[in-house]
């Protein structure tokens, strides 16, 4: 591989986004550390080594299964795939290649996080059914993506698997307080999934994709934004005022979770069918429900330290 197909290549694993993971995965090991759990950094780090993997094994899987779809779709800061396969098709069989290999690190990081700290084997299962949904995101014959459920794999894996899987690191299991707090997570999975269809809307119909943006179109995608960043709103406030997560304080929370809903609304009242004006909208919910997730464990970290 010459140094040209090599920078391809790490370019089409997309490291960047190794952050849309490792955020949710801190807060949900985070929130259970402040809800009483003990855990070391050493179970942190392979716990999320593991993770790792199998989200690395989907941006490289992603792209080779999308490739034929990604030649109608203009590559965007938020969307349309890394663009290498249509440019340097020759570099399939290495996609493909690492995609399972890394499938294959995942699981075995799984099995060795399970035995060293005696973790039960669901904690294992929880890993391989995260990589098995991200393979047929895109994989035949199920090919999520393909086949209208696009949307709901993306809250599964950002409400439930990426935090789920910090949150069992550190405690151990999933109780009641994780699927509480997981339930906002998922709506912005929703946010997050349906602002990365919106760019990419004629390209995934030329190639096959049945997204809701698709189906239903731009208009409607930035009304679903708005309508999942209130419930998420109202989801954390309602936290709150319960002291549902005593005694984690969830106020400063819901008051991050304005930010995502401002910039929802925004979109939402500037609503608009054409790619180019949905563009920067678009764009703006996914700086937007980075800049929640980020906050949120930047407020959970200083309350671990302070606290």
């Amino acid at each position: 591989m010459d140094t040209r197909a090599l920078r391809d290549f790490i370019r089409l694993g997309r490291f960047p986004f190794l952050l849309s993971g490792f955020v949710p995965f801190t807060a949900g090991g985070l929130l259970a550390f402040l809800l009483g759990a003990r855990f070391t950094p050493a179970q942190f780090l392979i716990g999320y080594a593991a993770m790792a993997a199998a989200h690395l094994s989907v941006h490289y899987s992603n792209d080779y299964f999308d490739a034929d779809a990604d030649r109608f779709v203009e590559t965007t800061p938020i969307s349309g795939g890394s663009g290498v396969l249509a440019a340097n098709p020759g570099l399939k069989p290495a996609a493909l290649f690492s995609a399972v290999a890394l499938m294959a690190v995942s699981i075995l990081i799984g099995y060795f996080f399970v035995t060293v700290y005696g973790y039960p084997v669901v904690f294992l299962v929880f890993g391989i059914a995260g990589n098995l949904l991200g393979w047929f995101y895109t994989a035949p014959p199920l090919a999520f993506a393909y086949h209208k459920l696009g949307e709901i794999t993306n809250m599964i894996t950002f409400g439930l698997l990426m935090p789920g899987a910090g949150y069992f690191v550190a405690m151990g299991t999933l109780d009641a307080a994780f699927f509480a707090f997981a339930v906002p997570l998922c709506l912005y999975g929703l946010v997050f999934i349906t602002s990365v269809e919106i760019p990419d809307r004629e390209g995934d119909i030329a190639g096959g994709k049945r997204t809701l943006v698709v189906r239903r179109g731009r208009v409607f995608g930035f009304a679903l934004i708005a309508l999942a960043a209130s419930l998420a709103t109202a989801a954390l406030t309602a936290f709150a005022l319960t002291d549902f997560f005593a005694p984690v304080d969830f106020w400063p929370v819901a008051l991050i979770s304005f930010i995502p809903l401002g910039i929802a609304l925004l979109g939402f009242l500037n609503r608009c069918a054409e790619r180019a004006c949905a563009l920067p909208f678009a764009v703006a919910n996914i700086v937007g429900y980075f800049l929640f997730q980020g906050l949120v464990v930047v407020y959970f970290a200083l309350v671990a330290v302070t606290g």
